[in-house]
C-alpha cells in the first residue's frame, strides 16, 4: 500500500471509556511525524476496532481523499496537535466526511495525510481501538526520537525454530484468559490435547 518495504513505526491502544473518552481534534498523523524528521509522507496507520465503533461512542471520522492535499500546517492545542482549521474548512467542501463505524476486528487502513478526528464517547459502551503505524524503510527518520528507526528483519526458514534446540518451560506461567467466553491458550490446549 505504501509502495515499498515497511517497518513497524509504533503502536498504541486508544481507550475511550463510556461517558469519559475524550475527543481528538482534526489532524493528520503526518502532522506529528513530520516533526520527527520523517521527511516523506510514506507512512500509514492500521486502525483495528477492539470494540464496536459507532457515532455514539466516538468512532473515527475521516475526510475521504484529503491525503491528496498534502501536509497541512498544525499547531498545539493542549496535548494534541490540530490541523489548521481554515484549511480543514476548505477540505470539508471537497472531501466527503466518512464516519468509520466498525465491528470488533474490523481494520481501517489510512494514509498519514488523511484528515481525521473523533468525538467524545457519550454512550454507555467503551470504544477501544488498537492502532499500528507503519513507515517505509527508505523514509527512516533523520532525527532520533521516541519511535524506532528502521531495522532490517532477516527471514529464516520455519524449520529454524525446531533446529534452535531452545524451548521455553511453560510450567508456573500464567496467561491472561480474557472474558470467560473467549478461547484461551489453555482451553485450546485442553480441547486439542496438544503440547505447548
Amino acid at each position: 500500500l505504501l509502495g515499498g518495504e515497511v517497518y513497524h513505526y509504533h503502536s498504541k491502544v486508544i481507550m475511550k471509556e463510556a461517558h469519559t473518552g475524550g475527543a481528538h481534534v482534526w489532524h493528520q498523523d503526518y502532522g506529528y511525524w513530520y516533526e520527527n524528521a520523517c521527511m516523506f509522507p510514506n507512512m500509514g496507520t492500521v486502525w483495528v476496532a477492539v470494540d464496536k465503533a459507532t457515532k455514539q461512542n466516538g468512532c473515527v471520522q475521516l475526510m475521504a481523499g484529503s491525503h491528496l492535499m498534502g501536509r497541512v500546517d498544525h499547531h498545539r492545542i493542549g496535548e494534541q496537535v490540530q490541523a489548521d482549521l481554515s484549511r480543514v474548512k476548505l477540505a470539508d467542501q471537497v472531501c466527503p466526511l466518512v464516519y468509520a463505524e466498525m465491528e470488533p476486528g474490523d481494520a481501517l487502513f489510512f494514509h498519514c495525510n488523511v484528515l481525521h478526528r473523533s468525538d467524545q464517547n457519550r454512550s454507555d459502551n467503551r470504544r477501544w481501538a488498537f492502532l499500528v503505524a507503519f513507515n517505509r524503510a527508505d523514509n527512516n527518520p533523520l532525527l532520533k526520537h521516541h519511535h524506532p528507526q528502521y531495522t532490517p528483519l532477516c527471514k529464516v526458514p520455519n524449520g529454524r525454530i525446531r533446529e534452535s534446540g531452545t524451548g521455553t518451560d511453560m510450567s508456573g506461567k500464567d496467561f491472561f484468559q480474557g472474558p470467560k467466553d473467549d478461547i484461551s491458550l489453555q482451553k485450546v490446549t485442553a480441547d486439542k490435547g496438544a503440547n505447548v
